[in-house]
């Protein structure tokens, strides 16, 4: 991808189409540097009908989440696990989270390495981004979408098998140093708005799991994104992996016969100030 196309906004336009509409790639965490083109995204926000993220935030009820999250039932960590894996894990989150371990033992694997992960990125901020550009919308009474719908992002959880999951985590515990290398080499390309290489960072990140995690999704949020635009014009904003590639959504939106144009990215200074 051409240098001058190294960018996260993009604008989605079309003879047939109502107005422009515009997409943001984004990363799900509360780092102060996944805001740094907050005050763009508002702009686009204001000049739209509609808002979504990757499935409708209102959807997502905390009672709800935690048994979806839920190993089957008969199932806990400390019967997958070896008992050194165990400990292992057990330490790793009590250092990290300040969490015992007790307290996600029938939790799925995969909860456990999100909860990990996100450890590795700051907490700057009280909401994700994503959370963050919800509540503007709201605020400057657009309606609000979900490109997908909760239940359906907890499905695709559902699908990977516990057995990979188990493998994963313990496979993220093993080779923590390498592990967060990588997620802040995907930091840095997301600051540095390179969304081919941040697509292939992450496609080789999901191994197995290209398929249902990210082509999959793609081809749906296409279609979905693509049919509300020719509807209203929307800002949607979806986790910046999502963008590049030949499966990518930038690629499948234009295969739907929409024109889809870069955005050149204006940093926000009250971020950079900080």
């Amino acid at each position: 991808m051409k240098k001058k196309k190294n960018t996260l906004l993009w604008k989605i336009s079309g003879n047939k189409l109502p107005g422009d509409s515009y997409l943001f790639g984004t990363m799900h965490v509360r780092d102060e540097r996944a805001f740094l083109y907050q005050t763009q995204v508002y702009e686009k926000i204001e000049l739209c009908d509609t808002f979504a993220t990757e499935f409708n935030l209102e959807e997502m009820q905390t009672g709800a989440q935690a048994t979806t999250m839920d190993l089957p039932e008969g199932q806990s960590l400390d019967q997958l696990l070896s008992e050194k894996q165990y400990r292992k894990l057990e330490k790793l989150l009590a250092k990290l989270v300040g969490i015992d371990l007790k307290h996600f033992n029938t939790s799925l694997p995969l909860l456990v390495s999100n909860l990990l992960t996100e450890t590795i990125m700051a907490s700057e901020r009280t909401v994700s981004i994503d959370q963050d550009l919800w509540n503007y919308a709201r605020e400057n009474e657009k309606i609000v979408l979900g490109v997908e719908t909760y239940q359906e992002q907890i499905d695709i959880l559902h699908k990977i098998s516990i057995d990979y999951q188990v493998k994963s985590l313990n496979y993220t515990v093993k080779n923590w140093k390498g592990h967060s290398k990588q997620v802040k080499k995907l930091t840095k390309l997301y600051q540095a708005a390179d969304i081919n290489k941040l697509y292939k960072a992450s496609k080789k990140g999901l191994q197995g799991l290209r398929k249902i995690l990210l082509y999959d999704r793609n081809t749906l949020m296409a279609k979905r994104i693509a049919a509300m635009a020719n509807e209203q014009t929307i800002c949607v904003a979806i986790g910046a992996a999502h963008l590049a590639g030949s499966k990518g959504v930038l690629r499948l939106l234009k295969k739907e016969g929409l024109k889809i144009s870069p955005v050149k990215l204006l940093r926000n200074e009250a971020v950079l100030s900080e």
